[in-house]
């Protein structure tokens, strides 16, 4: 029983490290200058942007820019579990799916943490700013 306790322990710590690290890394471009945009590129955009920052055995960190209005479009994570940390956050949809379920509206702050399980939806930027998310799944 002390070896299933100490086992969980040491995956959460390396959980929450990973997590950090990933957060590290991808906070990291954010201080650049971004890219001036002309208006018919925003407008164009309808995906947010995906960068992988860490990938391993055992674990992939993304970082996910959701400009305005923009969504994922329907999607599986097919890993067991995820982090999600919101460096940016906003105002988004989850859509489920499952259409007999409904949607949920998320309100995210900067700084937000979230544990969630594995799941298929697509995600929409309903809000009024860009949200910028960092998501940690466990392989």
């Amino acid at each position: 029983m002390k070896n299933k306790s100490l086992t969980a322990k040491r995956k959460v710590i390396s959980v929450l490290s990973i997590t950090l690290l990933g957060l590290l890394l991808a906070t990291l471009p954010s201080y650049a200058t971004p890219p001036v945009m002309e208006k018919s590129d925003t407008i164009k955009r309808t995906q947010p942007k995906r960068e992988i920052v860490l990938e391993n055995e055992q674990v992939q960190v993304v970082r996910l820019t959701y400009p305005i209005g923009t969504e994922s479009g329907m999607h599986s994570h097919t890993f067991a579990n995820r982090v999600v940390y919101f460096v940016k956050g906003g105002k988004l949809s989850l859509i489920p799916q499952d259409t007999s379920q409904a949607s949920k509206t998320l309100v995210a702050t900067d700084g937000q943490t979230l544990f969630l399980p594995a799941t298929t939806h697509n995600v929409r930027n309903i809000g009024n700013t860009e949200v910028v998310i960092v998501e940690t799944e466990l392989k």
